[in-house]
């Protein structure tokens, strides 16, 4: 008995030094991925010469506006359908306002479920392992932003804004509504490959199952 104790905890992800390689190195170019782009979307939108009069001339034009609703004319096209346009957001999916702290223990609770589950997964369960690195670099890439992220301004006078999710991905062209960023891509990513993992099994299963018992009543 001990010994086909031994065996199965071998089989479980973290006993693979492989499984747990990918699994981190995932998460990290996911994180990296994230941070990067909103690093690079909002100090080059940012520093844009005519950034600063497009902030003043929309503050001007409606003063008692927040000013992080003022940061949409900070926008550029990408390609036909993508633009990318700056906002940040302090709740959660979908601008849903949700205080800061209960979030981000939220976020750390369903990290350490993720961690739980990759643990206890089967180690050769590389697309699984995949969708909860997804989700992993997604929800440590958010959760920065909630604890350090700071939006500087070009505007005199002007506090810089802090502890909000930075978001830039827009295809409202598209009649897409909301703006995101790359962690909230990898969030919907991973949870969709979670739900067809589980999904399509049993699926595939029950087919197996009917054709077997198609075949004994045929055989009878």
């Amino acid at each position: 008995m001990f010994a086909v104790s031994r065996t199965l905890a071998t089989r479980k992800a973290y006993a693979s030094a492989r499984a747990i390689a990918f699994f981190l190195t995932v998460t990290a170019g996911g994180l990296a991925a994230d941070l990067l782009t909103k690093h690079y979307v909002f100090h080059s939108l940012l520093t844009d010469p005519q950034a600063a009069q497009r902030l003043q001339h929309a503050r001007t034009a409606n003063q008692h506006a927040d000013i992080r609703d003022l940061l949409s004319v900070c926008s550029r096209d990408v390609c036909p359908g993508v633009r990318f346009t700056l906002s940040t957001n302090p709740g959660i999916v979908f601008g849903l306002r949700v205080h800061r702290l209960a979030v981000n223990i939220a976020t750390v609770g369903a990290m350490v479920l993720v961690l739980a589950m990759f643990g206890s997964s089967d180690r050769r369960s590389a697309f699984t392992h995949l969708a909860m690195a997804f989700i992993m670099g997604g929800a440590m890439g958010n959760l920065y932003d909630r604890l350090l992220a700071e939006v500087r301004l070009p505007l005199a006078g002007v506090e810089p804004i802090r502890h909000q999710v930075r978001d830039f991905i827009d295809l409202g062209q598209l009649h897409y509504p909301y703006i995101f960023n790359v962690a909230d891509a990898l969030l919907v990513i991973g949870v969709a490959i979670l739900v067809l993992h589980w999904v399509l099994p049993p699926r595939r299963a029950a087919t197996q199952s009917s054709r077997g018992n198609a075949g004994n009543r045929a055989a009878d």
